[in-house]
């Protein structure tokens, strides 16, 4: 048994590791037990006696155990535990065992269940100070990738839809307190979003490097891919936003079949004023995006990612304005002198980009 061996040894032990000894010992003993009453006797009427007070001793040390537990890892071991031992003894004819494995799944999920709504109750009550956090990922998120790469690394089958049930629950709290109660202290859109990368992602990659993935991940992998596309966006706008605004306005106006109308419709002065403004301004432009989006991540590989779908779409903006520049010009514009060659964009995005 476990106990003998940590003492000589002079480690520590869990209760975990002792519960599974003490049952571990008992199932062997009680098993052995019945089966030499049941030979000599004739019957197993004597056992319930023999055996009531070591069940009712371990059941009691259970109960003591869990009233002061706050572990709901330990908690969901106790049930792995138990597991095991309930379909190890399934070939044993011991009712009285049978009786105690099952009110033992019952009282350890009972304060599994009082813990994890602990932790909900605690989440769902956290209220932020009033300055608003840095967008680096927040300890609450920490805990909470912690506890359940934990809880999903045990693979109980048994509790699995139990389990998911409650988990569902947790992530919903702490997905509203990162979206409305920690973003929203932050004035922009963009560091609202930059706070929320920061967060998902350290649940997607804390998840998959435990190997846990599970309903978690999917949605908060789902989160993460909504916010970034909401984070290049803003960046861009925060930048480019006229070239941007100016492009979205004018492009249902040249669109193939409009009326000569809506073409006259569109700005040529602004698009000459766009076209310079960009003309003078996009190298420094870039490495302004460059340093504001590694800033903006903790995770280096994160931010290099990020800044690659930033300037994937600001080269996308740009392609889209100069064919509104060659639909306005058929012939060619009179600032052609002033339009920068998507090639030397490129090339620009690679430099700060190395495996665009």
């Amino acid at each position: 048994p476990a106990p003998p061996i940590a003492r000589r040894e002079k480690k520590p032990l869990h209760y975990e590791a002792i519960f599974r000894s003490a049952c571990t010992l008992l199932l062997d003993v009680a098993s052995s037990e019945h089966s030499f009453l049941t030979s000599f006797f004739g019957d197993a009427d004597s056992f319930d006696h023999v055996f009531g007070k070591s069940i009712f001793f371990a059941m009691e040390n259970l109960e003591q155990h869990l009233v002061t537990s706050w572990d709901a890892v330990g908690c969901l071991l106790l049930v792995h535990v138990n597991t095991a031992q309930r379909d190890a003894m399934a070939a044993r004819p011991v009712p009285l065992l049978a009786n105690f494995f099952a009110r033992v799944q019952v009282l350890v999920w009972s304060r599994f269940k009082a813990i994890m709504e602990a932790h909900v109750q605690s989440v769902s009550a956290f209220m932020p100070s009033g300055k608003a956090p840095e967008t680096a990922p927040h300890y609450v998120a920490r805990r909470y990738a912690e506890l359940v790469a934990s809880l999903r690394s045990l693979k109980v089958a048994s509790v699995e839809p139990m389990l998911g049930s409650i988990l569902r629950v947790l992530w919903t709290e702490v997905e509203k307190l990162l979206s409305e109660r920690l973003a929203r202290q932050h004035p922009t859109l963009k560091h609202q979003a930059a706070l929320l990368i920061n967060n998902y992602d350290l649940v997607v990659h804390t998840l998959a490097e435990r190997g846990a993935r599970g309903e978690e991940s999917t949605h908060f992998e789902q989160l993460l891919d909504q916010v970034k596309t909401v984070f290049v966006e803003e960046q861009l706008l925060a930048d480019n936003g006229k070239m941007i605004s100016f492009v979205k306005q004018a492009e249902p106006l040249l669109v193939p079949g409009a009326p000569p109308e809506d073409a006259a419709k569109v700005d040529k002065g602004a698009m000459e004023h766009l076209t310079r403004e960009f003309y003078d301004k996009w190298k420094a432009g870039i490495e302004a995006i460059h340093r504001d989006v590694v800033q903006s991540f903790s995770n280096f590989k994160l931010g290099m990612d990020i800044l690659k779908q930033v300037l994937t779409q600001l080269l996308l903006y740009y392609t889209r304005f100069l064919d509104l520049v060659k639909q306005a010009f058929p012939h060619g514009p009179p600032f052609a002198q002033y339009i920068l060659s998507i090639p030397t964009l490129m090339n620009e995005i690679k430099h700060f980009s190395r495996n665009f």
